[in-house]
């Protein structure tokens, strides 16, 4: 049976079920990463390691520091929007005029000598032009963080999905021809800067459209309320946010822009856990705080579980998968220049197995926020030792085992025993790990054919994966269909004889 949500924003019913908003917003973010690892394709081929290293150190100045400066107010208009009953509209304005406040921040941080201060501790004196190209940049992006919310809160998955695809795509061909075209950094940090520019009216006029009703100025309450609302959530998210970043951030400052380079393209979250976890988080977090709040844990926990394993079919099968292939991957991507990339890529494989649920979604949905916001400063301060003794000490590979340990040994741990008191359980019962390892022992079944396609033939690293593909994902899918673990479609089911189906 579906769960179906209703809105009338524009006075028109849309009916949506759960499954279609995640397939939804999942395709909306598998096509942006396309993009984004397109243009990622070009720029290594045809760049320098330290051009390239360029561009990611100056953006990264942008990416460790956003969390900072967002403090959770996008996610705020979750909580508020669906209580404003009068003007809904001035809820957008709230928190567009506290993200552009904040925004403001580190503009005027780079305005004042940040730009000089993160070049020397980057070790690429290059920085302190292309950091002052950014100072419009947060006045570009945060006003619309809110965005992805709102399009959620109006049921509009649909408009934010084909918002996400062409602006990721135009960006990224954009990003390409910048880089064909001079082979150099600079017009590529520009391209991510102007274009972003162009869709700013765009989002804007999309957020109103989507919210009909009058409009008002942002008022010094409701953004006094919001900011308290937010503070707890955004400094667990923050601290969390840091935590993401705080290894590139470490081995920019420790090890030269060129190890930079081979490190932050092999030390990459598969960007299926974003696409995955992110979208069944954003759908099935609101039902669960409901189920919550009525007192119906048992059914939470529930939908937590199915969460779970769908999850699992999906990034169970693309661990093994990528463990096997990860040499012609890395080629294939970003060519054998970036040969050395393959270690810490494997490294980083392992955070999937934990990945295949937000637990924070879990805690929010408990009402647990001070516990997200005690595990998130631990997080941080057990990474960030270990990140820096192990770069000190072994090089840029640390990083990556940093994080994996810190993972493994205390916030997957930190998370099942604080779940299974809200949910007064058991910790074993958290998650349904007895599926949960059926799902992997299939996965690893495979993974000799994933072997046997990619290394039986000489061929090249596009032959490679392919071969691998076609003689690994049509089993796997198969046993997990057979497991009772994922339903095909029915046009795909009917090609199965009766003797073989589930």
């Amino acid at each position: 049976m579906k769960n179906v949500t209703v809105s009338e924003g524009d006075g028109k019913a849309h009916v949506t079920s759960r499954t279609a908003k995640v397939f939804a917003l999942s395709l909306g973010s598998a096509l942006s990463v396309v993009a984004g690892l397109a243009f990622t394709m070009v720029a290594t081929r045809w760049l320098s390691k330290h051009d390239y290293a360029t561009i990611r150190q100056t953006f990264l100045a942008y990416e460790f520091a956003a969390p900072l400066l967002l403090l959770g107010l996008p996610t705020a208009v979750y909580y508020f929007f669906p209580r404003e009953q009068e003007i809904k509209r001035g809820v957008i304005a709230d928190n567009m005029a506290l993200l552009i406040c904040a925004g403001l921040l580190f503009a005027l941080f780079i305005v004042f000598g940040g730009n000089h201060l993160l070049a020397m501790r980057f070790n690429n004196p290059v920085l302190r032009h292309t950091l002052q190209w950014l100072i419009p940049y947060p006045l570009i992006i945060m006003p619309i963080a809110g965005f992805a919310a709102i399009m959620v809160c109006t049921d509009r998955t649909k408009t934010l999905a084909i918002y996400n695809v062409l602006s990721s795509i135009i960006l990224a061909i954009a990003g390409i021809a910048a880089i064909l075209w001079t082979q150099s950094y600079a017009a590529p940090i520009l391209v991510r800067i102007v274009v972003p520019m162009l869709f700013l009216p765009v989002a804007i006029g999309l957020m109103f459209k989507a919210v009909p009703g009058p409009m008002r100025w942002p008022k010094w309450l409701p953004m006094q309320e919001m900011v308290k609302y937010s503070v707890p959530l955004g400094l667990a998210s923050m601290l969390g946010s840091i935590m993401l970043q705080l290894h590139s951030v470490i081995v920019a400052s420790l090890c030269s822009p060129e190890d930079f380079a081979v490190y932050i393209n092999g030390a990459m979250e598969i960007p299926l856990i974003g696409i995955v976890t992110g979208s069944i988080t954003t759908v099935v977090f609101a039902e669960m705080a409901d189920l919550c709040s009525k007192g119906d844990k048992a059914a939470a926990l529930k939908l937590f579980h199915k969460a779970s394993i769908k999850s699992a079919c999906i990034l169970f099968p693309t661990m093994c998968f990528l463990l096997v292939v990860a040499e012609p991957f890395i080629t294939f991507l970003y060519s054998a220049k970036y040969h050395d990339s393959i270690i810490p890529f494997i490294i980083y494989l392992f955070v999937l197995p934990v990945r295949i649920v937000v637990y924070g979604a879990a805690l929010m949905a408990l009402g647990m926020t001070r516990v997200i916001l005690l595990r998130s400063t631990f997080d941080l301060i057990i990474n960030g030792i270990l990140c820096f003794v192990l770069v000190k000490t072994t090089g840029y590979i640390g990083a990556a085992v940093a994080t994996i340990l810190t993972l493994y040994f205390w916030t997957i741990p930190f998370n099942l025993n604080k779940i299974s008191e809200g949910f007064g359980i058991r910790w074993q019962e958290n998650l349904p790990f007895k599926d949960l390892l059926k799902v992997l022992s299939l996965s690893v079944l495979c993974m000799p054919l994933a072997a046997l396609g990619a290394y039986s033939l000489p061929l090249i690293s596009l032959g490679q994966l392919s071969l691998a593909s076609v003689l690994y994902w049509p089993f796997a899918t198969y046993l997990l269909y057979r497991g009772k673990f994922i339903l095909l479609p029915v046009q795909l089911e009917r090609f199965i004889p009766n003797s073989l189906r589930a």
